[in-house]
């Protein structure tokens, strides 16, 4: 039963660990998903999964050894919490759930490395429709991640770009 209890608590304290960065630190750093279907699948288990983490965390806090009453405190304020975390993450959904950045238009191809692409870019929200607009140069990372850096297209050396001017994930009829 001890084994499953440390399973439980450093599952559940990575999965917050996780939560955090992702919510905090992963907001600010330039590092995106390169697939925007992965990021929704990122954050939607994220918020989907907060609650359950909430409620796994009773597994390894009730404890024997501690009085009765902190128990029953422990067994009574964690579904509260996580129900009011599960109502939590409707509103959260707004802010990370929904939107991503989509191309619109892939500009420049770096000659060296075609992979690196200067993007036109739209800040997509669904039904609420386009929410901003950016030029970025973006790195892959693991096939996986994008290293996005704000870019001026009229100050880069051309020598090193191809002007490709390609149709992104937006298409037009």
């Amino acid at each position: 039963m001890k084994r499953i209890q440390k399973i439980f608590k450093w599952i559940t304290l990575l999965f917050f660990g996780i939560t955090i960065y992702a919510m905090t630190i992963g907001q600010i750093i330039p590092i995106e998903f390169a697939d925007w279907h992965d990021m929704h699948l990122f954050y939607d288990i994220i918020l989907q999964g907060l609650p359950i983490a909430i409620l796994l965390t009773l597994v390894w806090t009730l404890k024997k050894d501690r009085p009765k009453k902190t128990n029953i405190a422990i067994g009574i304020l964690t579904p509260i919490i996580a129900g009011g975390m599960f109502f939590g993450t409707i509103f959260l959904m707004f802010s990370y759930g929904f939107g991503a950045w989509v191309d619109e238009q892939i500009i420049y191809e770096n000659k060296e490395n075609p992979n690196v692409t200067i993007n036109q870019q739209l800040w997509d929200i669904g039904a609420f429709g386009y929410g901003g607009q950016r030029t970025v140069k973006l790195t892959p990372i693991l096939g996986i991640w994008n290293w996005s850096e704000q870019i001026d297209t009229a100050e880069i050396e051309a020598d090193n770009w191809t002007l490709v001017q390609r149709e992104g994930d937006i298409k037009f009829p």
